[in-house]
């Protein structure tokens, strides 16, 4: 921060008991490469997401605390427009990525990396960072071939504070994060050789113990990784709540789950943490009062200067400015050039990069009933996946004897994603930014052989997205709510090749996260072939799939041991534009009817999916929904009787 007066500075001992300090922490998370309030997709702007969207709050909240640092925590880089334009021959190579050069504007303090960063390569990722006028850090990444950390695995940054009496205090302040170890599985093909990625709890409490015995008077952890449980293995994947536990940590940023979460009143001896949402929706706030204690130690005998001895932690939305401060800051912003110069270059930056043609489309490529029903929007990935590994196949007799499954999901069809996540690309010409919708992420290319039970289970995963429904509710009962709108659209997998049922009389194997918490029969059903043989447990296919799933992303265990006979870095998504750019005529795709539900005897329940919907009307009656209003969430509801 920058000192505008003239004040005392003294050691923390010479001071009375009743002296504290005041520090007020920000953080922001999956950020995903939105910066400006902008839906590239649709071409249209879109208020609910942007860091652009967060400078408000940003700098209100700074204008209230004497103290504040900024930090972000990771999955910065990739998951829109921006991020893929950034990397394109549109890019000057002496400028900065959009996101860097915006954080670069608005003072962010320091930044932890998470997974889906790694997502363009290291290489890239490097070229990304070096753009950056703050610490980036990552306690859990190192060089494959020396060792060494690809970035630093902490940085104590030293800042000038206030006290509650006026006097300057140097105050050191140590922070370190981490990304799930099992990033390595999901980015395989850009990682191996290069990086390795360790278990996040002992990298963490190393670099902790480092920092306090460094002279740190404060440790923050940006985690990238969701809250997971207190118990939690030094492996797994979500473990905010048990670094919150680990001696030495005085506050925990989360993220990487992508949901809103501030734990406003910790229990004794845990970090208070907060977890800021995604794309922009929130903006995490953690407020610590620290007082004197030279005669205080940790539990490791290391002395302590300052200690934290209460905090607070909240949620803070672009919402909750009101109109007159809104002007106020307003008026701040355009103190803030550079700012807001990246902004401006970003945004004309993606818009053209996202304009370029690809082809046409004969018929609308939209996702608001995927769940429903298979979709000309899911055929298309599928039909270009196989089109993609169909040389692969052919050179390899052992290869072209098994049969082809290509595994297609709606990457954006509602669920916890809101009432606007939902791809709507109408009839007529495909360009760049349709693609990207269809397919936002940048997976590469996997081909695994799977046995006939490991499919089952990996259908089962993906029939999580629906609540039970039960056929004998009474004739009066209102309809039963059809999906579980916890559920990651993305999760959703079919198979193309089989033809199945859905039965929602049984209950879920898994949960919305994909925890099995249940055994016994499942809800897949007659499943067969194409030719309508049935498939037994120990038959053999090969799928096609994106190297994400082929990991086990997504907490989809059966993919992960099955056998890998081809993987890919090359992203998906280009894999689907090339498909459509050489194609002869218009994208026409000719939809599988790979699954079903069971008949329940005509039991009414409720579909959950976007207000875009009701333009499609001919899908509508073909369906045969009948629109029963609008959910308190702003999903569209549709009455259908299974």
């Amino acid at each position: 921060m920058t000192v505008t007066t003239t004040v005392a500075s003294y050691p923390a001992d010479q001071t009375g008991a009743d002296v504290c300090l005041r520090l007020r922490l920000l953080a922001t998370t999956d950020l995903h490469a939105h910066l400006f309030s902008y839906n590239y997709y649709a071409n249209r702007p879109d208020n609910g997401v942007g860091l652009a969207r967060l400078a408000a709050p940003i700098l209100q909240a700074r204008s209230e605390s004497v103290n504040s640092l900024l930090f972000d925590n990771g999955d910065t880089f990739q998951g829109a427009p921006l991020g893929d334009a950034a990397l394109s021959d549109l890019m000057p190579a002496v400028r900065a990525h959009p996101m860097i050069a915006a954080m670069n504007g608005l003072g962010f303090d320091a930044a932890c990396l998470g997974n889906h960063d790694f997502d363009f390569g290291v290489a890239a990722l490097e070229r990304v960072m070096s753009g950056a006028r703050y610490p980036i850090v990552c306690a859990n990444v190192t060089k494959a071939i020396c060792g060494r950390p690809f970035v630093a695995h902490h940085a104590i940054i030293e800042r000038g504070m206030i006290d509650s009496q006026g006097a300057l205090r140097m105050i050191r302040i140590g922070i370190t994060g981490a990304v799930p170890p099992q990033t390595m599985q999901w980015v395989r093909p850009q990682l191996a050789g290069r990086l390795e990625i360790t278990p996040i709890l002992p990298a963490v409490a190393r670099e902790v113990a480092q920092m306090r015995a460094a002279g740190a008077d404060l440790v923050v952890v940006l985690a990238h990784t969701g809250l997971g449980s207190e118990q939690a293995a030094p492996g797994d994947e979500n473990v905010a709540l048990a670094l919150a536990r680990l001696a030495g940590v005085d506050a925990v940023v989360a993220g990487h789950t992508h949901h809103a979460f501030a734990s406003a009143t910790p229990p004794l001896g845990t970090a208070p943490i907060v977890q800021p949402g995604f794309f922009g929706s929130h903006l995490g706030q953690i407020d610590l009062e620290l007082r004197p204690c030279a005669d205080h130690a940790l539990p490791t005998g290391i002395p302590m200067r300052w200690r934290v001895v209460a905090s607070d932690a909240r949620l803070r939305m672009a919402e909750d400015v009101d109109a007159e401060q809104r002007h106020t800051l307003r008026r701040k912003l355009y103190r803030l050039p550079s700012f807001r110069a990246e902004m401006a270059r970003g945004h004309r930056l993606t818009r053209a990069y996202s304009a370029r043609p690809l082809g046409r489309s004969a018929v609308p490529l939209e996702t608001y009933f995927s769940l429903l029903r298979p979709c000309a929007t899911t055929q298309l990935i599928a039909d270009a996946q196989r089109a993609a590994v169909a040389p692969i196949i052919a050179a390899d007799p052992s290869l072209a004897a098994l049969p082809l499954l290509s595994c297609t999901t709606p990457y954006k069809a509602g669920g916890r994603g809101g009432p606007e996540a939902y791809s709507d690309v109408p009839q007529g010409a495909l360009l760049l930014r349709h693609a990207a919708d269809l397919y936002p992420f940048s997976n590469g290319l996997a081909l695994l052989r799977a046995t006939g039970a490991q499919i089952r289970n990996w259908l089962e995963r993906a029939a999580g997205a629906f609540r039970q429904i039960n056929p004998n509710a009474a004739p009066d009962a209102p309809p039963q709510a059809m999906l579980d709108m916890a559920f990651a659209s993305y999760n959703f997998d079919r198979l193309d090749g089989l033809r199945y049922k859905i039965d929602l009389r049984q209950p879920a194997r898994t949960n919305a996260e994909g925890d099995e918490i249940r055994a016994g029969q499942g809800r897949i059903r007659d499943l067969r072939r194409d030719n309508g043989a049935p498939v037994a447990d120990d038959d053999i296919f090969l799928v096609v799939t994106n190297s994400y799933r082929a990991a086990g992303g997504g907490h989809f265990p059966d993919p992960a041991m099955c056998e890998t006979v081809y993987i890919s870095p090359h992203p998906v998504r280009d894999v689907i534009a090339g498909h459509i750019a050489t194609m002869r005529g218009a994208v026409a795709p000719v939809v599988s009817d790979s699954f079903r539900f069971m008949p329940l005897g005509g039991v009414p329940v409720i579909y959950e999916t976007g207000p875009g919907a009701a333009a499609h009307k001919e899908r509508l009656a073909q369906l045969g929904l009948i629109f029963a209003g609008f959910s308190d969430t702003g999903f569209a509801r549709y009455l259908l009787r299974l």
